[in-house]
This record gives C-alpha cells, structure tokens and sequence, in this order.
C-alpha cells in the first residue's frame, strides 16, 4: 500500500502560484522557444538553398531531408536525453543539451566546405541532424521539471505554457526571415547566402541567454527525495526556493528506499502503465504527422491555392519575404492563440477533454479543406482556404498538439517520467519524419494528403480514450507512488505554503 506524500512535496502541491513558477516557466521555456525557432525556419530559407546550390531546382528527396533531417535527430535525443534525465538528474542534462543546442544552431549557420556547392548542404545537413538530437532532450527535460516544480492546481497551466514559447519560436522565425530578408531584397541575388546563415544562426541567441538561469535552477525535488533518496537534499533545496523552513524526513525516505522501483520493462510496469504509455504514443505520433505536414508543406500547399507567388528564381528573396508574411500572420492569428487558450482552460476543462476536442475539430476543418478542395483551386477563394487551415492549426494546438505534451510529464513514476516522455515523444518526432518524407511525393496530389490527415485525427481520437485525466491531483496521487495528503493532516504545511515569499532562483 502506498505511504502519506512526504511534506517537501507536499508543500510544493499546495503553494500559491507565485513568482518562481513564472521564473521556471520562462527558463524552461526559453529552450522551446529556440526549438521551434530552429525546427521551422529552415522551412523558410529551404528556397534559397535551392537557389543557391541546385539552381532552383532541388530533388525531392534532397528537399524532404533539409526540411527533416533535425527531426531525425530529435528521436534518438529524446530517447537518450530522456532516458539520463532519470538516471543522472534533471538539472545536469537540462544543460548539456542548452550547450549542444547553442553550438549547432551557430554550426548550421557557419556550413562551409572546401568544395563548393552542394557539399555545403551535406555539412547542414550534418549539424542539423545534431541540432535536433539537442531539441529532443529538450522536451522530456523541460516538461518534467515544469511538472515537478508546479503545484497541482495550476501545474497544467504552467506546463502548457512552457510549451506554449513553441508559438513565440514559430512566430519569431517568421519576423526574422522576414527582416531579414527584406534588408538583402535590393542588394545582389548572391547575397541569399548571407540571409539563410544569420536566420539559422539566430536561434542560438534566446538559448544562449538562458544558460545562466537554467544552471542556477536547483534539482527538482521529486527527482532528489524520490530518485535520489536524498531527504536532506531535497528539503534544503525547496526551503530556499519557497523560503519555508521544512523539516527533512530521513525515515520516510530511508523506508522508499527498500520499495523496489519497477523498471520500464518489467510486469509491473506493463501492468500499471503499459496502456498509458500506448496512448501516449500513438496520440504523438498521429498528431505530429498532421501538425508538420501542414507547419513545413504550408508554402507548397498556399502557392497551389493562389496564397503565395510562384518561385521566382531571378529574385528568391522577394518570394521569401511573402512566405515569411504569410507564416507570421498565421502564427499570429492561428498557431498562437491556440496555445494560450489551452492555458487557461487546461485545468478547467481537463487534458484528455481538450486533446478529444483538438483531435475532433482538425478532422472537421481539413475535411473543409479536402472535400470541396477543387472547389478552392477553381474559384482562387486563397482567403477562405488560408482561415480554414488556420483554424486546424488553432484547435491542434488548443488540443493534441499540447496535451501530448502534458500528459506524459503527469502519469509516469518519477524514475520513469523523463524516459516514458522521452519514448512518448520520439513517436512523436518518427511521425513528423512520416510527415515530411511519407508526403514529399503528394505535392500533386494535396487532397490525398488531406485525407490521409483525417485518417490520422481519428486514430488519435481513439487512443485519447486510454488516458487517464490528472487534472488536479498530486503526481504521486496520479502515478500511485504515495497517497495524497488530507488537508486536516498537514494543516502546518499548507498555512506555510500560504505564507510563501519568493526568493531568486
């Protein structure tokens, strides 16, 4: 039978929301900013890679790879960073892959080769690849110290909106591609060379900047008392961070020591959570097909429509410029909206009831956009097509694309939460390369792809329906590793949580 929560975590479930969660939510935050940044800006000056290395005709396969070759990379980070998040602690790796991230964003940007042309492109690719394996421990890390640092009332919120800088990220690739490019637009067409590198290299700045702070964090509590075994450790850390004194509970931990700690392929595991990590998994995967099919096919799809111009291969960087406009108000009026409204309602409403209704309301308005699809081309309505894609992407992300997210930072034990969001989520990034290399050959066919979306959306309705719902409740209510605390039994640790000043961090 499962003991009383120890009093560090509880104090933590119970505290006001205050200052230091805004402080972990940016810090984590931050490093998702420059994740999403770095993932679709490529996305944005893939164009001028054509231009200026293949002649404004670049291979199908060769395109498909510049566009995903970071997304290759994040599945094997997300499995071995998540993976050493619970073996070696949250902190310490949470760094290591800042560093990685910082030195591949400025290595992709600074892709040179002593033979000209292509093999440019050969060595991009290589340290894209590298710079997603950073993106991908980025994930399980950020998630699981947002989860263990908040307090169960709010703890959803926080979390989404960590994931939230996503839409920032997106947003800010846009702004820069666009400012960019606009400052080379009457200079010479060689000069695009210049524009790809300094928007690539771009996305070191804003995770260069939160190297300081993410090192300053201390350990999450529930990784030091509940992995670690260190009591003293982990009320140290948390009385400083709440500024409340709490007492350490040696005996308590000493006790957790002798539980064994079933691992990820035990009976134990596949008894208790087996269905959970199915769930998790397969929701990932579906969604990511459709959310970077549409995010990285958005130009294809738009110049079919009428939205945006043809290449031009005289002058790439006005065309650049129109995507990048077209990509900062759809991520302004779409992509952004719909994670904030997932952070305000994500612990009224409840994980599993937003990624039902993501998943329901996408299948809905691509069917909007498949069905009469001809019906768009034909009558050159760009406008109603472009509202109709960007409601799919509001409710993905005031949705599926969010909750998967959330939900595996909240389920899983604690020595298994960083490696089961890990596994969760590199079934998402396998989708996303299903996205972008399973679709390349359907430029000609964009209603086919639609449909196949559909398909996906359904897939995912249905394994939403395996997930519990963990709105409200203590992590280790929600994993079974402890019985919550009755309020009558720990009255002194609330009306200290209630008092809590904030201190720096």
């Amino acid at each position: 039978m499962a003991r009383g929560q120890l009093r560090v975590l509880h104090a933590l479930d119970v505290a006001r929301t205050q200052l230091y969660h805004f402080t972990a939510t940016m810090i984590a935050g931050m490093g998702f900013f420059s994740d999403a940044y770095d993932l679709f800006s490529i996305s944005l000056v893939a164009e001028l890679l054509t231009y200026q290395y293949y002649q404004g005709s670049t291979p199908r396969v060769v395109s498909a790879t510049i566009n995903g070759i970071a997304l290759c990379g994040a599945v094997p980070g997300q499995l071995v960073f998540g993976w050493l998040g619970d073996k070696m602690g949250r902190k310490l790796i949470y760094g290591v892959t800042l560093v990685l991230m910082i030195a591949c964003s400025l290595a992709s940007g600074l892709s040179f080769s002593k033979r000209k042309g292509k093999n440019v492109v050969t060595v991009l690719c290589f340290f894209r690849f590298w710079l997603g394996v950073s993106i991908g421990g980025d994930y399980p890390l950020s998630a699981t110290i947002m989860s263990e640092y908040a307090n169960k009332r709010t703890r959803g919120a926080f979390i989404a909106a960590v994931f939230a800088m996503q839409g920032f990220g997106n947003l800010a690739a846009g702004i820069v591609g666009m400012v960019v490019s606009a400052a080379f637009e009457n200079s010479s067409p060689s000069n695009a060379d210049f524009v790809w590198r300094i928007v690539l290299m771009f996305g070191a700045i804003p995770a260069a900047l939160t190297y300081y702070w993410r090192m300053k964090m201390p350990e999450t509590a529930r990784y030091t008392a509940l992995v670690a075994k260190n009591a003293k450790k982990a009320a140290s850390d948390m009385s400083t961070v709440l500024n409340v004194h709490i007492i350490p509970e040696e005996e308590a931990v000493n006790e957790l020591t002798r539980q064994d700690q079933y691992g990820l392929l035990s009976a134990e595991f596949l008894r208790r959570h087996g269905i959970h990590l199915l769930g998790t998994t397969v929701c990932w995967l579906v969604l990511d097909i459709t959310f970077y099919s549409l995010n990285l096919f958005m130009k294809d799809i738009f110049t079919k429509v009428g939205l945006l111009p043809c290449p031009d291969k005289d002058n790439p960087l006005k065309r650049m410029i129109k995507i990048t406009e077209v990509h900062t108000a759809i991520a302004l009026c779409a992509t952004l909206p719909g994670y904030f409204v997932t952070v305000i309602f994500v612990d009224r409403i409840g994980r599993v009831k937003i990624q039902l209704l993501g998943f329901t309301m996408m299948s809905i308005f691509i069917l909007c956009l498949a069905v009469p699809y001809d019906h768009w081309i034909e009558q050159g309505n760009k406008y109603g097509f472009a509202v109709m894609y960007g409601m799919t992407l509001f409710f993905a992300n005031f949705g599926p694309n969010t909750t998967t997210f959330i939900i595996p930072a909240e389920i899983f034990p604690s020595w298994l939460r960083s490696t089961c969001h890990g596994i969760s989520g590199a079934f998402g990034k396998i989708g996303a390369i299903i996205g972008v290399f399973g679709f390349v050959n359907t430029e000609k066919d964009v209603r086919r792809m639609l449909f196949a979306l559909v398909g996906c959306n359904l897939v995912g309705l249905m394994f939403t329906l395996l997930l519990p719902e963990s709105k409200g409740k203590s992590l280790e209510d929600i994993t079974g590793e402890m019985e919550e605390q009755q309020p009558q039994d720990d009255a002194a640790a609330v009306a200290a949580a209630e008092c809590i000043r904030v201190v720096a961090i």
